[in-house]
């Protein structure tokens, strides 16, 4: 039998690229690990190149190829403004120089040429052909969208050296779906799929229901106005949307239970459900003038904790509906607002939730492993299960060319270091960096590329914070431990998996002195990494070796890289780090250890 390639791209933010063959995935990665721009928008030219030369194959080899997205507009790609704006830049997006006077019918076109002219907006190199972005085109966001996907369709056979013909785009929120039920460990399982974004070709709500390895669409939404309004009161905080929002999320357990509900009160009737649709309620038109007014005399801890509480409300409303209406109570989640882990754990203690899966970095980055898995099923072909997200970039390809005798001035250099040695170091408090085997796939480091140290030292916060990462204080950071030993640290009655750190849980108060620097440091819940034997042999053998030592069987694990950076992808990426920062060791694929001389 002939075998079967698929190549999804997603071009917009979060850019990446994923290939499938035969069913299963074997290859994904964000274009911001090569090019080293956080939350890349645009092509991911160097993401597609990767998981076709790791496949050893061609475009002439590949069956299907698709983008993920049917309707992007050109100018807001090319601008790439999620990543270009400033705070300000948002602020003046939103408010007078912009959205409000469009929802007014005033011209915005002197906005919309700078938007497509200024300097900051055309630094970076363009693989699309923007030229067609002429004054006519820039006003007629239909026709923009329509050029756009000619050009799209252009670019990626150049690219591949296919015919034009053979390009074809997907939904959007279709491809979140197929992500989150393939990815899940519910196949075979009747379940109920539910996709939550900001926006996606029309949409930003999608209920399905999977009966066999098919997804049947039960209910949409384009009144979701949950990712517009959390992602408004980031940039109220003065935070960056679409980058920070898991720092407001943070911060909500800090504010108090009276103060919040009082800042509650003036968002609580902007949206409501209906049947198993998120719709409109008393929203005004002018979304962002509404909040920043009506929200500016709160503090900015209650702000953050009024908008967790609504998400949780309208998202816990529109579960209990969807199991009213379906009988179904397990349930899995993908889209932008499934990155929400403190929404999750609400949901997930649900009394008609008998079962629940959130799958890994569900925001757009996997919208390209979700149109693989669509258009492998429309083939009806099966697809196989996706046990991990090590899919990414791979060390072995560059150790070779490394001289790591060159380093010995600066650093203390071990070689063939043993496991016990590293779990040495982690307990007598000291931080090591670990770059090994294959990148993983998304927003979170799960070994591979982590930074790790010891869960029962708070002080080591202080030091990663300050040293190394540049964290606001009050951020947690997660934990990654061994699955066989999960239920004696968190409190899990439900057996939710969580490989992914995709899900807040609750810990057992006669073992959280062990793991409290792993954890929220105010309401004491847990991001875990349950950290299978089978599927990261490697970190498993690690954490492991540190239980030996210590009686803990955990780690604490942040992602290595600097602030304000994409995780470190290559070795050379991962050592330019190490230097850059208050790190103590690096570890290198599991057998150099390079170590800060003592000054």
């Amino acid at each position: 039998m002939e075998s079967t390639n698929i190549l999804c791209v997603h071009a917009g933010h979060n850019a990446s690229a994923c290939l499938m063959h035969d069913g299963k995935i074997v290859s994904a990665a964000l274009e911001e690990r090569f090019c080293r721009k956080k939350n890349y928008i645009g092509y991911p030219k160097q993401a597609i190149n990767f998981c076709l030369n790791k496949a050893g194959i061609a475009g002439k080899d590949l069956n299907h190829v698709a983008y993920t997205t049917k309707s992007f507009q050109g100018l807001f790609i090319k601008a790439k403004t999620s990543t270009q704006f400033s705070i300000s830049d948002y602020m003046d997006y939103y408010g007078d120089k912009y959205y409000r006077k469009k929802i007014q019918g005033d011209n915005c076109i002197d906005y919309l040429r700078w938007l497509n002219s200024a300097e900051k907006f055309n630094e970076d190199e363009q693989y699309y052909d923007f030229s067609y972005l002429t004054e006519d085109i820039v006003l007629d966001p239909a026709k923009d969208i329509e050029l756009f996907r000619k050009e799209q369709a252009r670019l990626l056979s150049q690219h591949l050296e296919i015919e034009e013909t053979m390009v074809e785009f997907l939904d959007h929120h279709t491809c979140h779906a197929y992500y989150a039920y393939f990815a899940s460990p519910f196949r075979k399982q009747d379940c109920i799929v539910v996709t939550l974004d900001g926006w996606g070709d029309g949409r930003n709500q999608t209920i399905w229901k999977a009966t066999d390895d098919k997804l049947y669409l039960l209910a949409e939404s384009d009144q979701n106005d949950l990712g517009r309004i959390y992602k408004i009161a980031t940039l109220i905080l003065a935070m960056r949307p679409d980058e920070h929002e898991f720092k407001v999320m943070g911060l909500a357990p800090y504010a108090k239970g009276s103060y919040v509900q009082k800042a509650l009160q003036e968002i609580e009737n902007l949206s409501d459900v209906d049947g198993m649709r998120i719709v409109h309620k008393q929203r005004p038109q002018d979304l962002y003038s509404y909040l920043k007014n009506n929200l500016a005399s709160h503090r900015f801890d209650n702000i953050a904790g009024a908008v967790q509480a609504y998400t949780e409300k309208i998202a816990k409303k529109l579960i209990q509906n969807v199991y009213e209406k379906t009988g179904v109570g397990r349930f899995v989640l993908s889209g932008g607002i499934s990155m929400n882990v403190k929404m999750n754990k609400a949901i997930s203690e649900m009394d008609c939730v008998s079962s629940m899966f959130v799958c890994g970095s569900g925001g757009d980055e996997s919208l390209s492993i979700g149109g693989c898995y669509y258009i492998n099923d429309r083939n009806n072909m099966r697809s196989k299960p996706l046990n991990n997200l090590y899919l990414g970039y791979d060390i072995g390809e560059e150790m070779a060319d490394i001289a790591f005798e060159s380093f010995s001035d600066k650093y203390a250099i071990t070689s063939d270091v043993k496991l016990s040695n590293i779990a040495e170091i982690l307990r007598k408090g000291e931080i090591v960096a670990v770059i090994r085997g294959q990148a993983e796939f998304g927003a979170r480091a799960l070994g591979n590329r982590s930074i790790l140290a010891d869960p029962s030292r708070r002080e080591t916060v202080i030091k990663i914070n300050e040293a190394i990462k540049n964290r606001d204080f009050w951020m947690p950071f997660a934990l990654s431990i061994l699955e066989d030993y999960q239920d004696q640290y968190i409190e899990n009655p439900k057996h939710i998996e969580s490989p992914f750190m995709a899900i807040s849980l609750g810990t057992r108060p006669e073992k959280y002195s062990k793991i409290e620097a792993g954890t929220h440091p105010y309401d004491k819940t847990v991001r875990p990494q349950f950290v299978s034997k089978q599927d990261s042999p490697a970190y498993y053998a690690l954490i492991d070796e540190f239980f030996k030592l210590t009686g803990i069987p955990a780690v604490l694990n942040t992602s290595f890289n600097l602030h304000g950076e994409p995780i470190v992808n290559s070795v050379s990426d991962a050592i330019r780090t190490f230097e850059l920062s208050g790190l103590d060791h690096l570890l290198i694929d599991d057998k150099y250890l390079l170590s800060k001389k003592s000054s």
